[in-house]
């Protein structure tokens, strides 16, 4: 007999474009000591005219359970709700807790309408049980910013600073970010880390405007000082009009175990795309332009929960870049990796790789190329870009290899 208390159930909920409050989309429940997940649709929602699936690759609209052992139960597309490292820590920080002894599901309690995505969990179909909390005035983000370095800290922190430190645990990543009003709509803030080796604010939003340079399609973005620091603003491509929008990760969607996450693929995921995306050919090509983005800046997170697909009018699509940055190396003739998986080198960084499985993006060879020249000549004055965003030499010489490595060894001028 499974006993009540090990068994974790939440209604979950959705915002939908023509409802004004979220809708009950279906029933989340999980066995905690066997890991067990469940997830079916309600009939009433199913019934809508409007319903859209939550993930629908990993769990289509249809009138049947589906069942994970994978994440210690969770359902990938929930699982992006969830904390990273920094609302983690932060949230230990809150509950007085040792750093990660909260387990994943219990999280879910902490998830508040900052949460990425239009998804949110509640105990009853009548009220959803996402706490609500408004995104912090543009006005207030120098006491966000005085928050975080003293989080940085062992000190113990008050109540009002745990309050604003908080806004941001929903955001996911690992760098310190709060979801903030600017210019009367929803963006988020990222902001210095002393911990970190750069400047990664700076060097962040100048690789945002390279991307844009090479033809791949980024959310508003600024650059702002606040308390004599650098804060990297970002525009919220998941909230619309008002209201939250859908939105799935690409480790969402290949519904990989975190032991697993080596198997991730550009590959994969654009065999995934085929079966959802609207626009198929313009997202594949877009996919494979950001592929060799970063590889020409070697940015190394290019991890699955580093690309995204959002749901407008009922479309699925690649949603806008973001967390794109060249994580700085030492000078070295030997080959690196990104994250993903490239081609049938696996996730070596080399020409023969991007090119080596092409058409599984709908290019040819040639369309491939073009990309590539596009996409090298586009990044060829990274050096200028980071001097014009206020980058400092000394952070500049820390990414120099990033940006002409692969383009020394690739022969590009």
């Amino acid at each position: 007999m499974i006993s009540e208390k090990s068994i974790f159930e939440r209604v979950v909920f959705i915002e939908l474009a023509n409802e004004r409050a979220p809708v009950p989309a279906g029933l989340f429940s999980l066995d905690i000591d066997t890991g067990v997940g469940r997830f079916a649709y309600g009939r009433r929602y199913l019934q809508r005219g409007d319903s859209i699936a939550v993930d629908p690759v990993n769990l289509p609209l249809a009138e049947q359970e589906y069942v994970t052992r994978k994440n210690s139960g969770i359902f990938g597309v929930l699982g992006d709700l969830l904390p990273d490292s920094w609302g983690k820590y932060i949230l230990a920080k809150r509950l007085n807790i040792p750093f990660g002894s909260l387990q994943p599901h219990e999280m879910f309690d902490y998830v508040t309408t900052n949460a990425v995505g239009a998804l949110s969990l509640g105990l009853t179909p009548d009220q959803p049980f996402t706490r609500q909390e408004a995104p912090i005035a543009f006005n207030e983000l120098h006491k966000v910013a005085e928050a975080f370095v003293r989080a940085m800290s062992d000190e113990d922190l008050p109540a009002e600073v745990l309050y604003l430190l908080e806004q941001g645990t929903s955001l996911g990543g690992a760098q310190p970010k709060c979801p903030v009003i600017y210019n009367n709509s929803e963006w988020i803030a990222k902001f210095e880390n002393a911990r970190t080796p750069v400047n990664f604010p700076r060097i962040e939003f100048a690789s945002m405007q390279l991307a844009e340079l090479a033809g791949i399609t980024v959310p508003e973005i600024r650059l702002e000082e606040i308390s004599g620091s650098p804060v990297y603003l970002i525009k919220r491509f998941d909230r619309h009009e008002g209201r939250r929008v859908p939105f799935m990760s690409g480790q969402a969607l290949s519904d990989l175990d975190l032991e697993e996450l080596e198997k991730g693929s550009y590959l994969e995921m654009a065999r995934q795309m085929r079966k959802f995306v609207k626009n198929v050919n313009r997202d594949l090509s877009e996919l494979f332009r950001r592929m060799v983005f970063n590889v020409l800046i070697r940015n190394q997170d290019d991890h699955l929960r580093n690309h995204g697909f959002i749901c407008l009018d009922q479309a699925w699509r690649l949603s806008p870049l973001y967390d794109v940055l060249p994580i700085p190396a030492r000078r070295t003739a030997d080959n690196f990796s990104l994250s993903l998986n490239i081609g049938l080198e696996g996730t070596t960084a080399t020409l023969s790789n991007i090119y080596s499985r092409c058409e599984q993006f709908n290019l040819a060879r040639g369309q491939a190329e073009e990309i590539v020249a596009e996409v090298a000549e586009a990044t060829a004055g990274w050096e200028e870009m980071l001097l014009r965003c206020g980058v400092e030499k000394t952070d500049i010489e820390a990414v120099r290899w990033c940006f002409e490595g692969f383009r020394e060894a690739a022969g590009f001028q």
